[in-house]
C-alpha cells in the first residue's frame, strides 16, 4: 500500500520564503480620507532569482530585484482601501508570499451635510 502526500506548491514555498511589512495598518483621521503611511518591506528568501513587489491592482511592479538572502524596501502608502502587496519570483513566475495593509479611520464619516448657517 502506497500512501500519496500532495502539498501545494505556494504552502512550501511560504516556509521559506517570508514577507513582512511595518506597520501592517494604516490609520485616517477620517473616513473616505487618504491614508498616508511609510511602510517598510523585509523579506527573505533561500535562492538567488528574479523578484519583484507588486501591490494589488496593479501589473507593474513596485520594485525588482536579483536576489540576496535578505532585502527590504520603504514606500510610500497613500489609499483609501485596504491594499495587498505579493512578492513574486519573475524567474518561475510563482507568487511566493502576500501581505495585506488594513486602512482604518478614527472616526466615520458625518451623513448629516451642514449648511454652516445657525439663526440664533
Amino acid at each position: 500500500m502506497a500512501i500519496l502526500v500532495v502539498q501545494p506548491v505556494f504552502a512550501q514555498q511560504r516556509e521559506t520564503q517570508v514577507l513582512s511589512v511595518t506597520p501592517n495598518r494604516c490609520i485616517a483621521l477620517r473616513q473616505g480620507q487618504y491614508c498616508y503611511q511609510k511602510l517598510k518591506f523585509k523579506w527573505q528568501v533561500e535562492e538567488s532569482h528574479d523578484y519583484c513587489l507588486y501591490v494589488s491592482d496593479d501589473p507593474n511592479p513596485l520594485v525588482c530585484w536579483q536576489g540576496t538572502k535578505l532585502a527590504s524596501y520603504e514606500h510610500d502608502f497613500k489609499s483609501l482601501q485596504d491594499r495587498t502587496f505579493s512578492l513574486r519570483d519573475e524567474t518561475s513566475g510563482v507568487q511566493l508570499d502576500e501581505v495585506i495593509i488594513d486602512v482604518a479611520w478614527v472616526y466615520k464619516s458625518s451623513k448629516k451635510v451642514s449648511t454652516g448657517w445657525r439663526l440664533f
